[in-house]
Order: structure tokens, then C-alpha cells, then sequence
């Protein structure tokens, strides 16, 4: 796998994101916060789709078992955290079911440029992993 600089990781990873935000769309969800940061951790996606409240790591990768294998405990640790903040500061989805997801991005989606709908066509690509794991565990 070819090293990227710090500068072309974080642009890739936000691209990542923004197909596996329009990806979830698609599927019916709405996007409550994008990269919500707090003293724990940061959540890449939050998301909404009736009374379910989903708290989504995105990985851009090619092989869904490195993408796993990067989401490690400390990590899920770390989102977890976050959740907890963010349920604490958002009384009216305290009563929401919520799960914890991964959206696995292949990094060719996130390589042909700035047209997202275009990206939206190949978008099937892009894995997601409901109840990727539960909390504490």
C-alpha cells in the first residue's frame, strides 16, 4: 500500500466522508453532524432515520478487513465516549435506540473528483456495516 502524506490522508478521509454522508442519505437517513468533535473523542457521522440514532466511523479503504482492523478498541472506546456527550447535550434523542457503525469507503470512489453524483453511481461500493460492534465491547 502506497504511504500518503498527512495533507492527502485527511483530504481522502474527508471525501470519504462526504460519499458515505450522501450514501446514507440515499438510504433514508439524515445527517445530524459531520466530524463532531468533543473533549473524548470525534464521531465522523451522526445520523437519524426515525428513532434510531447511529453513530458512524468512516474508513476509506479497499479491504473491509483492514478497515476493521482500524477501528480499534480504543477507538470504539473513544466514539463511544463521544455518543454519551452527544446524547448528554441532545435531551430529545435521549430515548433513541442507537448503534454504532462502520461505512467502508473505497478510496477509488473518493478519486474521481469533485462530482459527487458521479461518485453516487459507483456509490455501491461502499460497505456499511450496521451494529458494527456494541458498546463496551
Amino acid at each position: 500500500m502506497v504511504s500518503l502524506s498527512r495533507q492527502q490522508a485527511h483530504a481522502l478521509g474527508m471525501r470519504a466522508e462526504d460519499i458515505a454522508a450522501q450514501f446514507m442519505r440515499l438510504k433514508g437517513y439524515s445527517v445530524l453532524e459531520r466530524r463532531y468533535k468533543t473533549p473524548h473523542g470525534e464521531i465522523d457521522l451522526i445520523l437519524q432515520k426515525k428513532r434510531s440514532l447511529v453513530f458512524a466511523e468512516v474508513k476509506a479503504y479497499q479491504c473491509q478487513e483492514q478497515a476493521l482492523h482500524a477501528v480499534t478498541f480504543r477507538a470504539r472506546r473513544r466514539i463511544e465516549e463521544a455518543a454519551r456527550h452527544f446524547i448528554a447535550h441532545h435531551e430529545d434523542v435521549a430515548d433513541y435506540d442507537m448503534r454504532f457503525d462502520v461505512l467502508i469507503v473505497p478510496p477509488a470512489l473518493c478519486e474521481r473528483g469533485d462530482n459527487i453524483m458521479h461518485n453516487l453511481l459507483g456509490a455501491f461500493g461502499v460497505v456499511h456495516l450496521d451494529n458494527a460492534w456494541l458498546a463496551g465491547q
